[in-house]
C-alpha cells in the first residue's frame, strides 16, 4: 500500500524536513536497513582484517593500500548515475502509466446514473435496475482481469497458492469465490448468478478447455454491459442515439484500460536492461566497500599529519574514523536507494509499501457501483426525486426550500413565486400545445364532431388541468358563433336575390380541394375541411354579397314603381 505523507508537510515549520527525513514507513531507512547492516559489517571486517593481520606484514600492507588506491581510481569511470538514471525515469514513467490505466468506476456509474433513466414512474425502478446490472458486470470484469496481475486480488479471493503444492482452483470455485467476499455481499449480494455460470461454462466449451484450464474471460461481462445497454434503448430508458452510443464508448474504454493494464504486466521492461542495472549497482557498491578503506598510504599524502620514520601515528579519532563508513554509507544511500526504488516500483501489482492498493481500489469501486450507480430517491433533495409529479412543480418546490436573496449582496433574485409563476406559465404553455393539437383534430374532423366537442367540454365531460377546458371551450364557442353569423348572412343574401327573380342564387358543388361556382355575385365557398383563416374570409365575402344583394334589390324594386 502507497504511503501517504503529503499532508504532513508544512512549508512555514522550519523543522519539517526532520520530521520527513525520519520517517520510518515507507522511508529509504526502512527499505535499506538490513543492506546497510550487512554493508557495514563488511567494511568493520575488511578493517580488522587489514589492522589486524595484514598491518604487521609489509608485503601484504602494501598490496592491499595498491588496491584501495586502484579501485579508488577506476570506480568513478563507469558512468552509474546516468545509467541508474535512465533506468528509473523508464521504470517511473512505466509505474505511472499503470496507475493511471487501472479504471476506477466512479466515471462509469456517474454517467449511468445521470443517462440511463426513465421520466417514466412506472420505468424508474426499471432503469435503476439496469444500472445496477451494468455496474456488476463492470466490477466482475475489473476482479477477472486483476486477479490474474495483481497479488492483493489474488490473496482476497483465495487464487495465490504456494509453488509447492499441485493444487489449483477450477472455474467455477473461483467464481463462487467472488460472490464469498464480504464486501461483495455487503454491496451487490453477489456479482455472478447462475445462467451467467452456464454462460461461463458454454465458453469454456467452446475454447475447448477443461475446468481447470479454463480462465474467465474479463471482456465477457462487457459484452452482456453493452447488449443491456442496447436493450435499455430500446426500453426507452436512454434518451437517443449519442447518449447510447456515448455509453456504449464509456464501456470501451474500460476495456481499454483493463487491457492496458494486462499488458503493462506481461511485457515488462526488457531482462537484460535490468541485470546490467543490478549488475553495476552491486559492483559499484563491492568496490566502494574497499575503495573508502581509511589506509596509511592516505594518511601520510596529507600535510602536517604526525608520523615518525614513515609509520602513522594512529589516535583514537583515527581508528574510529578507520572502522566507520562515512564516504561509503553516502555512497551506499545514494545509490542501492535510487536502485532499490526503481525495483520497488517494477511490480506494480506486487505487496511492497509503494505498490498500487489494489484491494482498496475493489472496495471503492463496489461502494461508487451502488451509491451512485443505484441510487436511490432518498438520498436526492425534496424536488429532484422521481415522484411522477410534473417537473415544474418539482422544480419550483426544490427552488422555494433556498433563499437566493442571501447569494451575494450585489445580484438581484425573483421572489419564490415569480418563480412558480414562471414555472406553471412554461406548464400552461406546454399543456396548451396539447391542447391546440386536440383542437386541430377535431376541427379537420368536421363541423358536428366540432361542436360536440364544444358541448363536452362545456358540460365538462373532458377536464383539464390549469383551466385548459375553459380556454378551448371559449375558443370552440367563438367559432360556432362565427359560423352562425356567415350562415345567417348568406340566408339572408339567398332571400333577397330569390324575391327579385332576377338573380339566380350560387350554386356551391361542395368537392374537397376544388371548388366550382356559377352565379354572378362573387361568393367563396367553405367547407369543414377549411382552417380557420378561411372562415374568416368567408365571413367577410359574405358580408359583401349580403350588401350587394340588398342593394341591387333596391334598385330593381324602384325600378318596378
Amino acid at each position: 500500500m502507497a504511503v501517504s505523507y503529503a499532508s504532513q508537510i508544512y512549508t512555514d515549520d522550519r523543522l519539517f524536513f526532520v520530521r520527513l527525513l525520519f520517517r520510518w514507513a515507507g522511508s529509504v531507512w526502512q527499505l535499506l536497513w538490513i543492506d546497510y547492516l550487512i554493508f557495514t559489517l563488511m567494511y568493520v571486517g575488511l578493517a580488522v582484517l587489514y589492522f589486524n593481520l595484514l598491518y604487521t606484514h609489509a608485503e601484504l600492507k602494501a598490496t592491499f593500500e595498491v588496491t584501495v588506491a586502484w579501485l579508488k581510481a577506476i570506480r568513478t569511470s563507469v558512468p552509474l548515475s546516468f545509467m541508474l538514471g535512465f533506468f528509473v525515469s523508464a521504470v517511473f514513467g512505466r509505474w505511472w502509466s499503470v496507475c493511471t490505466s487501472i479504471p476506477w468506476l466512479h466515471s462509469s456509474s456517474f454517467y449511468c446514473q445521470a443517462l440511463v433513466d426513465s421520466p417514466k414512474t412506472s420505468r424508474s425502478d426499471l432503469a435503476r435496475k439496469l444500472r445496477i446490472t451494468v455496474l456488476r458486470y463492470l466490477n466482475l470484469a475489473w476482479i477477472l482481469m486483476m486477479a490474474g496481475v495483481s497479488l492483493h486480488i489474488k490473496e482476497r479471493f483465495g487464487y495465490w497458492q504456494p509453488k509447492w503444492r499441485k493444487f489449483q482452483l477450477t472455474w467455477q470455485r473461483r467464481l463462487q469465490l467472488i460472490n464469498s467476499d464480504s464486501k461483495v455481499q455487503k454491496y451487490f449480494g453477489q456479482l455472478v448468478t447462475d445462467k451467467e455460470m452456464q454462460a461461463f461454462a458454454k465458453s469454456a466449451e467452446l475454447s475447448n478447455d477443461n475446468d481447470h484450464s479454463y480462465d474467465p474471460e474479463y471482456w465477457l461481462p462487457l459484452m452482456w454491459a453493452t447488449r443491456l445497454i442496447r436493450r435499455a434503448k430500446n426500453l426507452g430508458c436512454i434518451a437517443d442515439e449519442r447518449q447510447y452510443l456515448f455509453l456504449v464508448n464509456i464501456i470501451n474504454n474500460f476495456r481499454g484500460n483493463l487491457g492496458t493494464v494486462w499488458m503493462y504486466t506481461e511485457f515488462n521492461i526488457p531482462l537484460v536492461y535490468t541485470q546490467v542495472a543490478v549488475t553495476a549497482v552491486y559492483l559499484f557498491l563491492a568496490s566502494t566497500l574497499i575503495s573508502t578503506q581509511l589506509v596509511d598510504s592516505d594518511i601520510l599524502l596529507l600535510e602536517n599529519f604526525p608520523s615518525r620514520n614513515g609509520t602513522v601515528t594512529r589516535t583514537l579519532g583515527l581508528n574510529l574514523l578507520s572502522y566507520l563508513p562515512v564516504i561509503g554509507s553516502l555512497e551506499f544511500i545514494f545509490y542501492l536507494g535510487w536502485f532499490k526504488i526503481g525495483m520497488c516500483l517494477l511490480n506494480p501489482m506486487g505487496k511492497d509499501k509503494a505498490d498500487i492498493p489494489m484491494s482498496d481500489i475493489l472496495n471503492s469501486n463496489l461502494k461508487a457501483s451502488v451509491k451512485i450507480g443505484g441510487a436511490e430517491d432518498s438520498i436526492f433533495p425534496g424536488g429532484l426525486t422521481d415522484s411522477g409529479e410534473a417537473e415544474e412543480a418539482q422544480v419550483a418546490e426544490f427552488l422555494r426550500s433556498f433563499d437566493f436573496t442571501g447569494v451575494h449582496a450585489h445580484d438581484k433574485f425573483g421572489s419564490a413565486e415569480q418563480t412558480e409563476r414562471q414555472l406553471r406559465k412554461a406548464l400552461f404553455k406546454r399543456l396548451q400545445g396539447r391542447g391546440a393539437d386536440w383542437l386541430h383534430a377535431a376541427e379537420s374532423a368536421g363541423g358536428a364532431l366540432l361542436r360536440r366537442g364544444a358541448g363536452k367540454h362545456s358540460t365538462g365531460e373532458r377536464p383539464t388541468s390549469l383551466g385548459l377546458s375553459t380556454t378551448l371551450q371559449q375558443r370552440h364557442l367563438q367559432k360556432q358563433h362565427h359560423h352562425s353569423s356567415t350562415a345567417s348572412l348568406e340566408s339572408t343574401a339567398s332571400l333577397g336575390t330569390s324575391t327579385t327573380g332576377s338573380l339566380e342564387p350560387p350554386r356551391v358543388e361542395r368537392n374537397p380541394g376544388q371548388l366550382t361556382r356559377s352565379g354572378s355575385l362573387p361568393h367563396m365557398a367553405v367547407t369543414s375541411a377549411d382552417p380557420p383563416v378561411a372562415a374568416k374570409a368567408n365571413g367577410k365575402a359574405s358580408s359583401k354579397v349580403a350588401a350587394k344583394s340588398s342593394s341591387k334589390t333596391k334598385a330593381i324594386s324602384t325600378t318596378k314603381l
